[in-house]
């Protein structure tokens, strides 16, 4: 299987270690977790982000209008939102709020360093 690592070294891992590493890790959705880093699908890529690269986590949360045959609505879209020291690397979609906070806690045992909150948002129009 071949991966792509979002990392600033990625000739650390091999394939072989990756692929092991890949096949015995916890899923949630498109997200797969293992003992160095989380994997996840996109594009037609197996992305790597090693945990030592995370440097905050939160989810967010879009709303996507719809069209329905007895009106409109809003179906919430729940995203996990991956940062490292150069800001976002991934935002990854997954299947529902229950899998969202299940990736969350998951995250908050392996990655203790990181910051589990959204950024300050900043003011469009200050006055």
């Amino acid at each position: 299987m071949k991966f792509s690592a979002i990392t600033a070294s990625p000739q650390l891992y091999s394939d072989e270690k990756l692929t092991e590493a890949y096949k015995s890790a916890r899923t949630i959705g498109i997200l797969r977790m293992a003992k160095e880093g989380l994997f996840f699908r996109a594009h037609f890529r197996t992305w790597f982000i090693p945990y030592t690269e995370i440097r905050r986590c939160f989810r967010r949360v879009q709303l996507v209008p719809a069209k329905l045959c007895c009106g409109k609505g809003d179906f919430a879209v729940e995203n996990l939102v991956i940062e490292g020291e150069e800001g976002e690397l991934a935002q990854i979609q997954l299947p529902g709020t229950r899998a969202a906070k299940a990736a969350m806690e998951e995250l908050k045992a392996r990655v203790p360093q990181a910051s589990f909150s959204a950024p300050e948002k900043k003011e469009a129009h200050p006055e």
